[in-house]
């Protein structure tokens, strides 16, 4: 059952009133900068963050952060150091907050875990210190935060946009990489005059193995022509598995000389028996899908022999 939101504002209006409460020893105000009230305190703000977190109705139910401690310490210690502006995050809140935002592996968790700790240590902060320091600590603290959500928000965001490229099985480049990449190395070709190869490549006898030995079997046989792919490029190749049994290679600055050499060495290189077809820029044509098809119809030529 979910959360009642009526119950979660009022569970938070309570845990706003015991963060606000004032320590035994309230006469004493951290200094400008030194935020010793804040050092001391870092057990009951990692708790009041972790009760923020447990009755946002924003968050799922029992959402708890993962490195409280380490992230809370990275932030008093970064508002113990402010960065001008222009500087960029602390490098210690940026590595922390990496690491955060990787194991807790959701945008939308990281950021309203993050909007919790802001207000865990405005709890924390306000009316513990003088009032000319307040002002500027709550300040830096927003400042700081902030950075932190814009670490997340960016580490989170390049994880994603790699693991849509990335085929999860063979660890090689997918289709849509394979479009993005062939159209700049195809354009960098017709700009400098340079030539280009594309290598299609077919795994021999998948459908056999699968059918015959499992799934599992014909995940190995992959994995073992995306290893032997891997080993035999030249730097500056790329490889792509494109969907089943089908491989491409990427050739800048080759012919089709180049793409023969490859096929071989992959072939040393101990891979399972495959089928390969080679297109060429500017021999066979200078668009992306012709060339794929040409290198296409090359491979069910040697096939059909």
């Amino acid at each position: 059952m979910g959360r009642d939101p009526d119950e979660g504002d009022r569970e938070a209006v309570a845990i706003s009133a015991r963060a606000v409460a004032a320590p035994e020893d309230s006469g004493s105000a951290a200094p400008a900068g030194g935020l010793t009230t804040l050092v001391a305190q870092l057990p009951q703000v990692v708790s009041t963050w972790e009760e923020l977190c447990l009755w946002d109705p924003l968050l799922p139910p029992e959402s708890c952060p993962l490195m409280a401690n380490e992230l809370a310490g990275a932030v008093a210690g970064a508002l113990d150091r402010p960065q001008p502006l222009g500087w960029g995050p602390d490098p210690e809140i940026e590595r922390v907050t990496e690491d955060f935002a990787v194991v807790t592996g959701s945008v939308d968790i990281a950021v309203g875990q993050l909007v919790c700790l802001r207000e865990a240590l405005r709890l924390h902060l306000q009316g513990k210190m003088a009032v000319a320091d307040e002002a500027e600590s709550l300040c830096r603290m927003g400042m700081v935060i902030d950075r932190a959500i814009g670490v997340a928000v960016r580490r989170l965001s390049t994880r994603l946009e790699e693991e849509a490229y990335i085929d999860s099985l063979t660890g090689l480049l997918n289709r849509r990489a394979l479009g993005r990449d062939l159209e700049r190395e195809l354009g960098r070709a017709i700009r400098y005059g340079r030539p280009l190869a594309v290598m299609v490549a077919d795994l021999d006898g998948l459908k056999v193995v699968n059918d015959t030995q499992g799934h599992p079997a014909g995940d190995e046989r992959l994995r073992a022509m995306a290893h032997g792919l891997t080993n035999a490029l030249r730097m500056g190749d790329q490889a792509y598995r494109i969907g089943g049994d089908e491989f491409v290679v990427v050739l800048p600055e080759a012919v089709a000389e180049t793409a023969e050499a490859v096929a071989k060495r992959v072939e040393g290189a101990g891979s399972p028996i495959f089928t390969w077809g080679a297109s060429c820029y500017p021999d066979d044509g200078d668009r992306l899908d012709v060339l794929i098809d040409t290198a296409d119809h090359r491979l069910l030529a040697k096939r059909s022999r």
